[in-house]
């Protein structure tokens, strides 16, 4: 038994494109040696078989000697295998003539569709390439974007928390003030008080008055303007949450009443000197509905500078009252009761 001969060109390619030498000759040998197309096609459809691995043999040619024959019959043997051997020769030739023909065909044809498999295999790479550049770029602007309104709004937060504890340290600051002379007055009555009982004392005695220098001038006592309690971020989120956990079965209610809060304070901050925003009527079916009848909502508009007149009818808040940093804050705390699920159900 022998290897069968097989098309060396294309052994080299299949050996080439990664498929072993053994299963190159077997796909060669069983394809007829055709092409390389039916050579992949074999090798793709018995790439399980058990003997893949295993070389295809075929038998030898063997020739056959006979004994002592008559010289007629070697003569005519002769010629028969003259005549044989003239025609193999002719069908070889002839035969060797068409496949080199045919080979030369089959290599134009192959390299004409290799020269067009790898055009469309490198479109195909770069369309993929650019689609995956489109698509990063897409994620990027994404990325970018996202990270930009998070910084925007961390810096919005942060500013307005910023006014806020400003606004509370000048008024802590007026109220030592305010503090502070109200003693040194109340020091100079006292001081005057005294002067007068020593006075009057050597006036009944007999004795003269005190020369003095220069006369303690009297001062007198002027109204005190009472300060105002200091509103926290803290209170407007504990009054925010006090709502929300007594509401806590209804969210959509409560979110509704944050809703309408947000809307007071923002028409307010925004347009302080109409009147209109800065009245509301605790009688009005909508209020009362979705804010007042909540446990913590009229509170809260207290906080930000409502008061209550007419009997408890109405809420007002003063022009002279209206404090713009703390309405920013109290917006400030809605915004983020709105957004975070988890407010007021958390904590204690």
């Amino acid at each position: 038994m022998a290897v069968p001969q097989v098309d060396k060109k294309m052994l080299g390619e299949l050996e080439v494109m990664g498929f072993p030498a053994i299963r190159s000759i077997r796909a060669l040998h069983y394809s007829g040696n055709s092409n390389l197309e039916s050579a992949i096609n074999w090798l793709l459809e018995h790439e399980s078989d058990p003997d893949i691995d295993q070389l295809p043999l075929v038998p030898r040619e063997i020739s056959i000697e006979c004994g002592d024959t008559s010289n007629e019959v070697r003569n005519s043997a002769q010629v028969v295998r003259t005549h044989a051997q003239e025609r193999k020769q002719e069908e070889q030739t002839e035969a060797g003539s068409q496949k080199e023909t045919s080979l030369v065909e089959r290599e134009l044809n192959a390299d004409e569709h290799g020269e067009e498999d790898r055009k469309r295999i490198l479109a195909l790479y770069k369309s993929k390439r650019d689609e995956e550049e489109r698509a990063r770029g897409r994620i990027q602007n994404q990325v970018q974007e996202d990270k930009r309104e998070r910084i925007q709004a961390a810096k919005d937060l942060i500013e307005a928390k910023r006014i806020l504890d400003e606004n509370q340290r000048k008024r802590m600051m007026e109220s030592q003030k305010a503090e502070r002379e109200e003693e040194k007055r109340a020091r100079e009555r006292i001081r005057q008080r005294i002067n007068d009982d020593k006075a009057e004392r050597r006036r009944g005695l007999g004795l003269p008055q005190e020369i003095t220098v220069e006369s303690t001038p009297i001062v007198t006592p002027k109204k005190v303007k009472p300060t105002e309690p200091v509103v926290t971020s803290e209170q407007l989120r504990d009054c925010l949450r006090t709502l929300k956990k007594n509401h806590k079965d209804d969210s959509a209610r409560v979110k509704r009443a944050f809703q309408i809060l947000l809307k007071i304070i923002a028409n307010i901050a925004k347009n302080p000197e109409e009147e209109k925003f800065r009245r509301i009527r605790l009688s009005n079916p909508v209020f009362k509905d979705k804010v007042g009848s909540l446990q913590g909502g009229v509170e809260f508009l207290e906080l930000c500078g409502f008061q209550k007149l007419r009997n408890n009818s109405y809420l007002f808040m003063p022009r002279g009252k209206i404090d713009v940093a703390l309405l920013n804050a109290a917006g400030v705390e809605i915004a983020s009761a709105l957004e975070n699920p988890y407010f007021g159900l958390l904590s204690k």
